[in-house]
């Protein structure tokens, strides 16, 4: 918005280029008559058409105010009616956690809420929402495990064979996987599909460790020969004015 300064100087209507009309606001029309005792009745109708211009352009801004609040009202409403959709049913691949009731989803600040819908995922962990979530929320990792059976009889440790199958080959393990996926306990795969990936983890670690072994022992045979050359070349004595450098129990 723009102040109107009145021009003194005089001009006839037929002088006047067809623009359109500037707009005022009323601060700004106040000041007009404030500093203008005699206003010419052109310039009156001048600052008369620019704030019948303002009053339609707040109309206008008012309309697209109000369209804009409108979507976003719409876009909500479409929010909880997805969320209300999930209350109802699970999502596609879920279903309802019955498995592991302890099984909990940090919501922050020391809060959690239960793994209401939950689905098997990939080493050792299952995809899972919160009762209050819906479509629009992403799932949260949850590891899990395999549940322990008590009896009176003793723990037994693993059998060789299992052990074989628990790092067989990809397809030894992909069918042992398979058939670990049928039990009611999910946490069985899981640990399954841990227990693998951590040993493939050890293998890469042996095989650093190997490396890392041959290359400081070629380290250590270049400290000798290099050694070897300084004895040969009775450093010692040629340097023997710096012993005072070297603390007392190494002289």
């Amino acid at each position: 918005m723009s102040d109107y300064s009145v021009n003194a100087s005089a001009e006839s209507p037929g002088s006047r280029p067809n623009s359109p009309p500037s707009c005022y606001s009323p601060h700004g029309v106040e000041n007009i008559f404030a500093s203008n005792a005699h206003i010419d009745p052109e310039t009156l109708q001048d600052i008369a058409t620019g704030l019948v211009q303002t009053i339609k352009n707040h109309k206008e801004i008012h309309r697209f105010a109000m369209l804009a609040f409108e979507d976003k009202i719409k876009r909500l409403e479409s929010t909880i009616e997805g969320y209300a959709e999930t209350y109802e049913q699970a999502p596609d691949g879920y279903v309802r956690n019955t498995m592991y009731p302890d099984l909990k989803i940090p919501l922050g600040e020391g809060a959690y809420t239960e793994a209401y819908w939950v689905t098997p995922a990939h080493n050792g962990y299952v995809q899972a929402y919160g009762q209050e979530q819906g479509p629009l929320d992403t799932p949260y990792s949850l590891p899990i495990y395999a549940r322990a059976i008590y009896s009176s009889e003793p723990i037994e440790p693993l059998p060789a064979w299992f052990h074989q199958l628990l790092v067989g080959t990809p397809t030894v393990h992909a069918n042992f996987a398979k058939a670990a996926h049928q039990l009611d306990d999910w946490g069985v795969a899981a640990d399954i599909a841990r227990y693998h990936k951590l040993d493939d983890d050890l293998s890469c670690i042996n095989t650093e460790l190997k490396r890392l072994e041959a290359e400081a022992r070629a380290v250590r045979i270049a400290k000798t020969i290099c050694e070897g050359w300084l004895e040969l070349a009775c450093a010692p004595k040629q340097l023997a004015h710096m012993e005072c450098l070297a603390t007392p129990f190494v002289r």
